[in-house]
């Protein structure tokens, strides 16, 4: 794999690792160091995700982002954390893997603009206004509501961005931090829309014309990221692919088929959503099968530079103009 570049926008590694007391350079997990080393050169954006529908979840967001800091610095033989493009490719250049660190889902801040500050200090580059709950910024793509018995399941999804949501937004722009619109309700994408003053990103979602999973993107979103300069990561959930739950790697192919005739070039990337599920497509075993997705891309005759774009430069010039 030394001749493969891979730059993942979204693993959930960093949450599963602690909460299951494993490392990253190597464990039994989707993603670790020394399988993504593999690469050349490798990024990753490392999410640190607690659901904010539980209790204590800024102090679990702690938790989490400090367990990252830790093993990052533990492995800073093989990782640099990066704050910008320049540190992206100053790592590549090293010969080290670059690391990224987002926050999915702005409940875990308070969604405050402050303590998103405070955690820009310490890496953190790309955040969620929100998960899959409404909160003070802005209504979710998917509200998990639950029933007078105890059942959870999906409910409607909510609302657009608040005067709050806006305000976070412009300040997390202003600091340089990216705006991840992956969980956002459909109407709080297009209030980003209108609000950002630079390109927005959709780390980990697939194209809704295939598969209407209520976290897809339409063809207008995906068309107004494209055209302000954003990214959009293909999804590697098995759910986001057929919405028979069951997809295969033909069906990655489709999704980014899909949005490169959207005039997507530039746009698609990869954001695969490891660690953040146990449905992947079949044959898919964690960041190591990144190669063979490379390898059927080549054999549907796009051409290397378009693959190598997909798998790493598009998401490098994204960061280049959003951080």
């Amino acid at each position: 794999m030394q001749n493969i570049p891979l730059f993942d926008a979204h693993c959930d590694t960093a949450s599963k690792a602690l909460a299951k007391s494993q490392g990253l350079r190597r464990n039994a997990l989707h993603t670790d160091l020394t399988r993504g080393g593999a690469y050349a050169p490798y990024a990753q954006v490392f999410a640190v995700f607690a659901d904010g529908g539980l209790p204590d979840v800024t102090g679990r967001c702690e938790a989490i982002l400090s367990f990252l800091e830790a093993e990052l610095a533990k492995n800073a033989d093989i990782v640099a954390l990066c704050g910008s493009a320049e540190e992206i490719q100053n790592a590549a250049a090293a010969k080290k893997i670059a690391a990224l660190i987002s926050v999915e889902g702005a409940e875990q801040l308070g969604c405050s603009t402050a303590r998103l500050a405070e955690v820009y200090r310490r890496g953190v580059r790309i955040v969620n206004p929100c998960w899959n709950h409404n909160n003070a910024l802005c209504g979710a793509a998917i509200v998990w509501r639950q029933d007078s018995a105890g059942a959870w399941g999906i409910g409607s999804p909510g609302g657009g961005l608040t005067a709050q949501g806006r305000e976070f937004i412009r300040a997390a722009q202003g600091l340089g931090v990216a705006v991840d619109v992956s969980h956002m309700s459909e109407a709080a994408f297009w209030d980003a829309c209108e609000i950002a003053q630079k390109p927005l990103l959709a780390s980990h979602s697939n194209s809704k014309a295939l598969c209407g999973h209520p976290r897809n993107l339409t063809d207008a979103q995906f068309c107004a990221i494209a055209e302000m300069g954003g990214a959009v990561g293909i999804n590697l959930v098995a759910d986001f692919l057929e919405e028979s739950g069951a997809a295969d790697p033909g069906a990655v192919l489709r999704h980014i088929g899909h949005f490169l005739s959207l005039s997507g070039e530039k746009t698609v990337c990869l954001g695969g959503d490891l660690d953040g599920t146990n449905q992947l497509p079949r044959g898919f075993g964690g960041v190591e099968s990144y190669a063979a997705l490379y390898e059927l891309l080549l054999e549907e005759d796009y051409g290397e530079g378009l693959v190598r774009d997909i798998f790493y430069n598009n998401l490098l010039s994204y960061f280049e103009r959003a951080l």
